[in-house]
Formats: structure tokens, sequence, C-alpha cells
């Protein structure tokens, strides 16, 4: 039996009920939001949470596209006649943070493109100077590609590469959507209440702590160790120089695009919990959001089913 979490539950409240709580997929997790309500959404059962086993790449073409006469850019492309969806990875991923979506989003009828952003797997930094933005290179990459409007989900840090992208093209877009992400925005209100979320030394810890919900470790070594190895291979070794934005991200900028808006994290999402979101979807009246209960801040991974389930649902509702 599905249970809402509502706006007013205690803090104590809503980690008990987590505990105890697992994943049913069901379109019904997705809710409106507007300015007024918004409350998180999870599914609580009394079943083993279906952790699945990480699946290989399905066959995709490849390619390195050359942004710049010293700057490659890697992606795979499922092809395909569908709309397409652009998957942008977290921080600590690639294009290879995608095993789960590969297959599922393109069996779905969706020409399904992932790429590495420079310094990530595949696409190795060679030179100190970055003239470019992330937003840039993606514009190049899908005009390289032929694509014209699609749809972007963003996960972690991709999340920053979206709404930057978004505000810089937003004629290429059908829509957005964007996982256990503080969207590039440094709201002056959600980032000194987010001081208080992450202690002193967090950035010391383990990386799979921090990015894995405290659920999927305790059951699921194997796909711990999976991907404490996809996030190992993630970073290229060599240059580290991170790419500037390409605009300062405003809420009356992301409300001005006018496109449809799926935000989602996970109940342990330790860097954006969902109290944090719904601060954030306050700000973007009409959006749509959901909380997957017990997962942690790598929700593609760990909750694959839920994720996959609900971003399709919301992609097929757009219109094209």
């Amino acid at each position: 039996m599905a249970e809402h979490i509502q706006q007013g539950t205690s803090r104590r409240q809503f980690i008990k009920s987590a505990a105890v709580g697992t994943l049913g997929a069901s379109l019904a997790l997705t809710s409106k939001v507007n300015a007024k309500e918004n409350s998180g959404l999870v599914s609580n059962s009394f079943d083993e949470a279906p952790f699945l086993p990480v699946p290989k790449h399905a066959p995709a073409k490849e390619g390195v596209f050359q942004v710049s006469n010293e700057q490659g850019i890697y992606y795979w492309d499922t092809g395909g006649n569908g709309p397409v969806v652009i998957l942008v990875h977290p921080g600590r991923g690639s294009a290879y943070s995608w095993p789960y979506q590969q297959d599922a989003f393109a069996q779905a009828g969706f020409r399904t493109i992932a790429y590495s952003r420079r310094g990530h797997q595949g696409s190795p930094i060679k030179s100190a100077e970055q003239p470019s933005t992330d937003a840039d290179d993606l514009l190049a990459l899908i005009n390289h590609l032929n694509i014209g409007k699609f749809h972007i989900v963003g996960l972690a840090a991709g999340g920053f590469t979206v709404t930057d992208f978004a505000v810089s093209f937003a004629d290429r877009l059908l829509s957005i959507t964007i996982a256990c992400s503080l969207f590039g925005m440094w709201d002056k209100d959600l980032d000194t209440r987010s001081d208080f979320i992450l202690s002193k030394g967090f950035a010391d810890l383990p990386p799979e702590f921090k990015e894995l919900g405290p659920s999927y470790r305790f059951a699921h070594a194997e796909g711990v160790k999976a991907w404490i190895a996809m996030e190992k291979q993630a970073k290229e070794p060599g240059l580290r120089n991170r790419q500037k934005d390409k605009n300062t991200i405003t809420w009356q900028k992301l409300r001005d695009l006018n496109l449809p808006i799926f935000l989602l994290t996970g109940g342990a999402d330790l860097y954006q919990p969902p109290a944090l979101m719904r601060a954030a979807a306050r700000q973007l009246p009409g959006c749509e959001t959901l909380v997957v209960a017990e997962a942690g801040h790598a929700l593609q991974w760990e909750q694959p089913n839920m994720f996959n389930h609900a971003v399709i649902s919301f992609l097929n509702k757009v219109t094209v």
C-alpha cells in the first residue's frame, strides 16, 4: 500500500517511514507541484527492495567528436527514429554511468545519447586552455549529430549543465529532467540552509558513502563494487580545469523557460534531501517532483526501475 509523506511530517517520522519502506514502481508517484503545495511522495512496502544486477552497455554507436583541435568528446548513441533523450552524467561519472538506462530508454522508443564531459572517461583534457563551456560543448555535439529538439536528463552535477544549456539554448529543448541536483543555482537562502546538511569532514568520506544510500550499500554489495569501479574510471588522469558556466542561473531565468520540468531525488540523498528539492520546486510552479524512498544520490543506479519508469512516463506526456 502506498503511503504519502505529507509536508508536515516530522524528520523522525520520515526517517522511520523510509527505513521500513521499499520501492514499488507506479506512475501515481509523480505529483504536480506548485508554490503552495509540493509534497514529495514515497512508496512503502515490506517486500525486499528489487536491487538489480548491473547490466553491460547495450550495442550502440560510439564516437569521439572533435569539439576543437585539442579536445574530443566521447559519446554513445543508440540510434532510432524516436524522440531524442540526452543523458548528462554526474560529477563522479561519465557516459558509462547509464547502463540501466541505455537499453530501457531505447526500448521505450527514444533515441538515447550520453556523452562524457571534458576530463571524464573518454574525453581527456589535453590543454589547460578551456575557452568553451559545457553548454557550448553540448550544443556542438548535438549539431554534429544533426539533432533538432530533444529531452535532456541531468543527474547531480549534470544538472548544472542542464540548467546552463537550458538558459542558453531553450529553443532546442522539449523538456528538462533534473535528478539529485542543486541546479547550478547558488540561491543565498538555499545555500545558507544547505550548509547545515553536510558536516565538517564530509568531503573526506569515501565516495560510495556519500553517493549511495545505506539500504543499497547494505543489501547489494555487488552493485556497490560495480559503482566503485565505474567511479574510479570516470575521471581521466591529467588536467582538471573545470569549465566556466555560460550563465548565472536564477530562478526567474528558469521560470521564463516555459518548459516541462521534472525534479527527482532520493529519500536518502545526503546532498539534496527531499526538503531541499521541495524548496526548489516552490520556485518553479507547475513542475513535477518525485521522492524515491531509501535511494541515495546515485538514483539512476540504485533504483533504475523506478527512475526509468518515472522519467519515461514524464517524457511520454510531453507533446513533441
